[in-house]
């Protein structure tokens, strides 16, 4: 048996592997991450830990980790992070872990290997949050309840003071004319078409398309679009922690810059949108509101 080394706080049980196969193959290390969650599993049930879940993932303001195990502990949760090769690659990728996790937070990483990592020097430290794609797909049975872009969650909160109206500002800004096509990038990694070009103008009528989304971490949100109001996220109210909305409409950004620097479509001179258009009214009108008693309670409401 292999005792494994790790930087898990001293009280934890040991973790005992019989074989790690040493291979980056796909399949071997899916073998290997199962052994060892299994492993994991096992000893900490006997222990007071709890498992909480495998191959989730985790939302930063860098974009998505993916995580293999989570663990809950007498003081708090914890991301477990197996290395079977103990290299400068291992000890490069759970250093970026650290530096993420003491940065933005959401993220508390502790590592697994045949070496001590810590000692290990590493190779030169990468962003490991992927920003590429949304990890959204289809819900085919939504929780009913209310949904919004926004709603305060204490009193006389403001929408545009907020640092949701201004993650939303940037948004319109970087979609002014492209709002289909965002859309239509939104309906293709859910698999709903295969091109881009199966969206366009005239499949559009002027009413508002919904779509019930699952987002990374299981929430619920649905994306609508319309000519008039363009491409929009409404979270579940009661299923939706503020910091969690803020972050997915971050990671909407980040995918969007590089959707917008893989098509080349950087310097294209557009004109106003009408969803442009009326997002900039509405900023006019609320910061017209002075008074916190008739400010708006939540912005972008759909009932389900």
């Amino acid at each position: 048996m292999l005792e494994l080394l790790t930087n898990a706080p001293a009280q934890w049980p040991k973790v005992l592997v019989e074989r790690i196969i040493p291979s980056d193959a796909p399949e071997v290390r899916k073998a290997n991450q199962l052994m060892f969650a299994t492993t994991v599993e096992t000893l900490f049930r006997k222990s007071g830990l709890e498992v909480l879940e495998a191959d989730v993932l985790r939302v930063t303001k860098e974009g998505v980790v993916e995580i293999p195990l989570r663990v809950r502990a007498p003081d708090g949760e914890y991301d477990l992070f197996f290395y079977p090769i103990a290299d400068a690659r291992a000890a490069g990728h759970y250093i970026a872990l650290q530096e993420l996790g003491r940065k933005w937070g959401r993220l508390r990483p502790v590592f697994y290997s045949t070496e001590d990592l810590l000692s290990i020097y590493p190779e030169e430290v990468e962003s490991i949050a992927r920003r590429d794609r949304l990890y959204v797909q289809a819900s085919l049975m939504p929780p009913k309840g209310q949904y919004a872009m926004w709603w305060a969650t204490q009193p006389g909160e403001q929408f545009h003071y907020s640092p949701t109206f201004e993650l939303y500002d940037r948004l319109y800004r970087e979609l002014n004319g492209l709002e289909l096509r965002a859309f239509a990038l939104i309906l293709k990694e859910i698999g709903m078409i295969q091109e881009e070009y199966e969206v366009n103008s005239s499949t559009l009528t002027d009413s508002t398309v919904e779509i019930p989304l699952e987002g990374p971490e299981g929430v619920p949100i649905i994306v609508s679009f319309s000519q008039a109001r363009g491409l929009r996220f409404h979270f579940h109210m009661d299923r939706t922690h503020p910091e969690y909305r803020d972050l997915f409409l971050n990671l909407f950004l980040l995918r969007l810059k590089n959707w917008r620097r893989d098509t080349l479509i950087e310097g294209i001179k557009r004109l106003d949108s009408p969803a442009y258009i009326w997002w900039r009214e509405l900023g006019k009108r609320l910061r017209l509101q002075t008074h916190v008693d008739t400010a708006i309670s939540a912005v972008g409401s759909v009932k389900r």
